[in-house]
């Protein structure tokens, strides 16, 4: 009985091992050897191993040498209770255990009928692979996941500081435009020009610094725009606005939205304007220069936003001075004084009273957005200068934009002349489009 199952058992071996070969496409003479075997003999399968089909690639001894050879053959799982049901059920990982032990019979009947097929053993592989490791890894990976490591440097692994920034208390913004635009003028616009087409150019700048209760807000600007004139004979090239100015607050908070403030105002221009079909100069460096100092005012602060539209906001702020001064000069000797208010033989003037500064700067959304500033001013007297400037800026993308520009003006000082139709008011329109960059 003994006899009959050993021969049952080679004749099974043997059979297994050609079917083996068979199936792989491999014979005993033509088992590649670019390809060494998994050293560990046991196939795990899991979502982030690799199964290596290891029939047919060369076979690797476990021992040192091939002096001795053997190999301990483990038997399948015991019987599941599931293989005793009515109806077919997969126990998981089935396949790779048959042909697991389908794999280790071959290896049996190599061992046993055929050791010259073995062409490595485990003292020929790489010595940075830690065999003793391998083999005593237990094939119950789970193990691992909740493993706790209490060999921690308490000191050496601690979290790091969080980053603090040094705080900021300069802002610096600016935007920056050159458009081709459309622009209307009264006839008695206080510094003369034309309605045409004109280039303008347009800077600004604002830095501001808040400490504490201290805040120092400052703006600057220059524009400048040239249009051809038709109907002037002498040049073919003038000047429709030339303007520099600056405007400078300091406050001390004094309640919520509320500080004590000091306010300047300043400007003038850079270049020579002319009127039309005439060598009279209206306008040129210094001529004139305007200053405005609010003395013992108040300023109100509002910011605001719209958490239901992205990008809505508002920003507005109101300077109240009830006591200040207005400064006028002439400084060049071919302007005349007369035109701003300066009396006959005088080039400045000094005007007291009170001034208000109102500034709205609000976006309807993340890319159109609204500029409005008002100013006035009276010396309590008979005169009034009033300014109403409005820019609607519309982009079209980050470089390029339309925008809509409406100025209107009032001044009732001595010597200027009254219009028949607009009175003291005056009026400058634009309608622009070109490159528009905000930083």
């Amino acid at each position: 009985m003994l006899i009959r199952d050993k021969l049952y058992k080679t004749f099974f071996l043997i059979l297994t091992g050609i079917i083996i070969s068979a199936a792989n496409g491999y014979s005993q003479d033509s088992i590649p050897e670019t390809v060494v075997l998994p050293i560990n003999p046991i196939t795990v399968s899991m979502p982030d191993t690799v199964i290596f089909d290891r029939f047919g690639l060369p076979l690797v001894f476990e021992g040192a040498d091939f002096s001795y050879l053997k190999l301990n053959v483990e038997p399948l799982a015991p019987e599941s209770p599931y293989e005793k049901l009515p109806f077919p059920f997969v126990k998981p990982f089935s396949n790779t255990k048959n042909r697991d032990f389908l794999y280790r019979s071959f290896l049996e009947y190599a061992d046993k009928k055929h050791p010259e097929l073995f062409k490595y053993t485990q003292s020929q592989l790489p010595k940075s692979v830690e065999i003793d490791k391998l083999e005593g890894m237990s094939n119950n990976i789970f193990q691992h996941l909740f493993a706790l490591d209490f060999d921690i440097d308490v000191e050496k692994d601690r979290a790091p500081q969080r980053f603090q920034p040094k705080r900021r208390y300069w802002t610096l913004h600016g935007n920056n435009s050159v458009k081709l635009s459309q622009n209307y003028l009264t006839k008695n616009w206080y510094k003369g020009g034309a309605g045409n087409l004109n280039l303008q150019n347009n800077h600004n700048f604002t830095f501001n610094y808040s400490k504490n209760k201290v805040e120092f807000n400052n703006f600057a600007e220059w524009k400048l725009s040239l249009f051809n004139s038709p109907n002037d004979t002498l040049r073919n090239l003038r000047i429709g606005e030339d303007l520099v100015r600056t405007y400078s607050t300091l406050g001390l908070k004094a309640a919520k939205n509320w500080s004590y403030s000091v306010n300047m105002e300043l400007k003038t221009q850079l270049f020579r304007n002319y009127k039309e079909n005439n060598t009279d100069v209206i306008t040129s460096f210094m001529s004139p220069f305007m200053a405005n100092i609010g003395l013992l005012g108040m300023k109100y602060q509002l910011k605001k936003t719209y958490p239901k539209v992205k990008g809505k906001n508002l920003d507005l702020s109101l300077d109240i001075a009830p006591l200040s001064i207005q400064y006028t000069w002439v400084a060049s000797s071919n302007v005349n004084p007369a035109l701003y208010g300066i009396a006959e033989g005088k080039r400045h003037k000094a005007d007291f009273g009170s001034t208000l500064n109102a500034k709205l700067v609000m976006y309807f959304n993340k890319n159109v957005n609204l500029t409005s500033r008002v100013k006035y001013f009276t010396n309590y007297e008979s005169a009034q200068q009033a300014e109403w400037e409005n820019t609607l800026n519309m982009p079209i993308n980050r470089y390029f934009s339309t925008m809509i520009y409406v100025y209107v003006r009032y001044d009732d000082s001595n010597g200027i002349k009254k219009d028949p139709k607009l009175g003291y008011f005056q009026l400058s329109e634009m309608l622009s489009f070109g490159f528009n960059y905000t930083w």
